[in-house]
């Protein structure tokens, strides 16, 4: 079953709790409708203008359930979905980066994020079963729009035979993108394990990808002429080169995620853009 912000549910498999901020008594009463076994907390915010909404979505509402599950005489087991971006700047001669590393979040999302992995292991370390999934770039369809993938696709849309001119910004950084489908799999066999040997993993390929490579393949499948400018408006000053995950721990629980098939998920993204 799943949540939704709905005023009714549309089916069987859907609790509505409506659109207003979900307290503690609104999982309280999700929980007795549900009696889960297993609650995949995956709600969340990226592109917040303002610092409220950002930690009610990323911080407080993990805070809310995790309250509504202590309260159970059996609570659930509970997955946090976590980001990447907890751990802010990670030097090149410490990468990739580990569960073990230290957090430095420098963004309001990173920073949001990284208080609600702070909740779930305090809840772990409590007794309750709580495993916070840090999750890199999750790349597919329905991406956020100001991410670097769908912006391309979304300046690569013009009748073949024309040159587009596309703005970007630093395309020599490398990042470990997982798909999004890979990390559906991968969340739902951490919730089938009958045990958690930690309370904290990364949820990654494995593997960085350079930008400008990633960017070539677009412009082969969309057929166009290109024009590339870098803006320095697009620029992070004092970004990383790289940022890649350590799947050592992924791999002890004993999964293997695949890495992303970007032959098949670029022109994907490109469809998306043009609507189709």
């Amino acid at each position: 079953m799943r949540a939704s912000r709905a005023a009714t549910a549309a089916n069987p498999f859907e609790i509505a709790l409506g659109a207003e901020f979900w307290s503690r008594s609104d999982f309280a009463r999700a929980i007795a409708a549900s009696r889960p076994d297993c609650i995949l907390h995956l709600a969340g915010v990226t592109g917040a203008t303002d610092r409220r909404t950002m930690f009610e979505a990323n911080t407080l509402l993990a805070g809310e359930l995790l309250a509504a599950a202590a309260e159970q005489a059996e609570p659930p087991r509970v997955v946090l979905l976590g980001s990447a971006a907890e751990y802010g700047f990670v030097a090149a001669d410490a990468q990739p980066a580990a569960e073990s590393s230290a957090c430095l979040p420098t963004t309001d999302y990173g920073i949001a994020k990284y208080a609600q992995t702070l909740l779930g292991l305090a809840a772990a370390a409590g007794g309750m079963p709580v495993l916070v999934a840090r999750l890199f770039n999750p790349v597919g369809t329905g991406m956020p729009p100001h991410l670097a993938l769908p912006s391309f696709a979304r300046q690569l849309i013009g009748p073949i035979g024309n040159e587009v001119r596309m703005k970007v910004g630093d395309l020599g950084v490398s990042r470990d993108f997982i798909d999004v489908q890979e990390t559906a799999r991968l969340l739902l066999d951490l919730a089938e394990l009958p045990k958690w040997d930690w309370p904290l993993v990364n949820l990654c390929s494995g593997r960085a990808f350079v930008l400008r490579d990633l960017l070539d393949q677009m412009i082969a499948a969309s057929g166009l002429r290109v024009a590339i400018e870098t803006s320095s408006s697009l620029q992070r000053p004092g970004g990383m080169r790289i940022l890649t995950g350590d799947i050592r721990r992924l791999a002890a629980f004993g999964l293997s995620p695949n890495v992303p098939d970007f032959q098949a998920l670029l022109p994907m993204l490109l469809k998306e853009a043009r609507g189709e």
